[in-house]
């Protein structure tokens, strides 16, 4: 069950509460409460790892578009040692091989600033997410937290009207 779920069910246990006969005192089954807390929590750690592995995907990313640029500078400096055997020729393949360090370069950072995009964006994502189910979260806990005060209160005020 997903953490929004497991909240849905909880207000609703809330809100199917029975009222004793004349009375604004309601019964909530605490056990199932408890349990529900119990899942919320232990659901709580894989949106965690969501967003490790969306970090972990970023070096991912980030180490294929390195190695990529290397392998082209790789293959330009090959290329440029087989055509050193002339002068002119040497010229050439050092006008050659610098473009092509130019444009592994060029590359090497667009695919940089794509991928910090794209993993931008990711992490926005999950941030978004979880602040959304941390809010949530955080208004249940207080509708809980209102809701025990006021059983509390009914019943220590039932006591002194004994």
């Amino acid at each position: 069950m997903d953490i929004v779920q497991i909240i849905d069910e909880l207000e609703q246990e809330f809100a199917n509460s029975k009222n004793f006969l004349w009375s604004k005192k309601t019964l909530v089954d605490m056990e199932k409460c408890a349990s529900l807390i119990a899942e919320l929590k232990a659901s709580l750690p894989s949106a965690i790892q969501e967003a490790s592995y969306v970090l972990s995907k970023k070096d991912q990313i980030l180490n294929k578009a390195n190695s990529d640029a290397k392998k082209t500078i790789a293959e330009a400096e090959f290329r440029a040692e087989q055509l050193v055997s002339s002068s002119e020729i040497f010229k050439k393949s050092e006008q050659e091989a610098s473009e092509m360090i130019e444009k592994a370069n060029r590359k090497c950072a667009e695919l940089y600033a794509v991928t910090k995009d794209n993993v931008d964006k990711m992490l926005k994502s999950v941030e978004t997410y979880l602040d959304q189910n941390l809010n949530v979260i955080r208004r249940n806990r207080d509708e809980l937290e209102k809701a025990i005060n006021n059983i509390k209160v009914s019943v220590i005020s039932d006591e002194h009207d004994n």
